[in-house]
């Protein structure tokens, strides 16, 4: 995964046991978890929608059985990717031309530009300017202003929010971005949270799992077959994160809340990804 603000941060959960994550731990299940998915490759997952329950109880049959044909995102497109009852979740690629790079760019902020200079990698600068500068045409397209003016400011723990200047306080939005994908979740009235992460092979998962998971996500994690073993972890990581983005803290920091207070989506962007969105009830 690529932060735009702190996500589900890992170092902070060493020395959790199974029931959940308390803030206290350091820097050993991060580094587990993005070395396995840097040697990784991609599971090839096509791209649809589905509900998951509250729970997360499996379906008897296969994973895949329930993925049905969608449209892949292409290049400088977004592509909605579920829609309803006031929630909307929109896909982008991020690996585009340098002109559009380059057009894009001048929608970003003096900040967010130095932000983008700061970055070590080419391919990290682009993917960067590319997310938020699409972020902002989508919000201006629901605002009504110039996406170079769209103001965005920043929670405690650095969640961007609409800055309250901007003509609706009532539009929430979250963004994630893993790998060549990002994606917008947009809510009227609600808080709202969204994670994605390409699904790739984690040798480590199941002691990332027990150290993360909640007691009745982490038994029914277990009870999963081999061939579930792999989209079950990732439906469950990518709903805590989804849930911490849209409380606006990161995962490892304390916090008291409970998954009931909200709406759970599933979805997979494009081919080799899965993410969740969750909306306050």
């Amino acid at each position: 995964m690529t932060l735009d603000w702190p996500e589900l941060d890992l170092t902070r959960l060493s020395g959790v046991g199974v029931g959940g994550v308390d803030g206290r731990g350091a820097l050993a299940s991060s580094r587990i978890l993005h070395v396995a998915l840097a040697r990784s490759g991609p599971r090839l997952l096509q791209p649809a929608e589905f509900d998951v329950s509250q729970t997360l109880v499996e379906p008897a049959a296969s994973f895949s059985s329930f993925l049905d044909k969608a449209a892949e995102p292409r290049a400088g497109i977004i592509v909605p990717v579920l829609e309803g009852d006031g929630l909307e979740v929109l896909a982008c690629m991020l690996d585009v031309r340098q002109d559009i790079v380059r057009g894009i760019g001048a929608f970003l902020s003096e900040a967010e530009r130095r932000r983008a200079e700061g970055l070590k990698s080419e391919r990290d600068r682009r993917r960067f300017i590319v997310s938020r500068g699409q972020l902002r045409q989508i919000l201006a397209s629901r605002l009504g202003v110039s996406p170079s003016d769209v103001e965005l400011e920043y929670g405690q723990l650095g969640k961007p929010q609409l800055s309250l200047r901007m003509p609706s306080r009532n539009l929430h939005f979250s963004v994630s971005r893993s790998g060549d994908v990002a994606v917008v979740a947009l809510s009227t009235g609600q808080e709202v949270g969204v994670d994605i992460e390409a699904v790739l092979t984690v040798p480590e998962a199941d002691e990332i799992a027990a150290l993360c998971f909640s007691a009745s996500d982490y038994e029914s994690y277990a009870a999963l077959g081999p061939d579930d073993r792999l989209e079950g972890f990732f439906r469950r990581w990518t709903r805590l994160e989804a849930i911490s983005k849209g409380l606006g803290c990161g995962l490892g920091y304390p916090s008291s809340w409970d998954e009931k207070d909200w709406v759970v989506r599933s979805f997979v962007p494009k081919t080799g990804y899965l993410g969740s969105v969750v909306v306050r009830k």
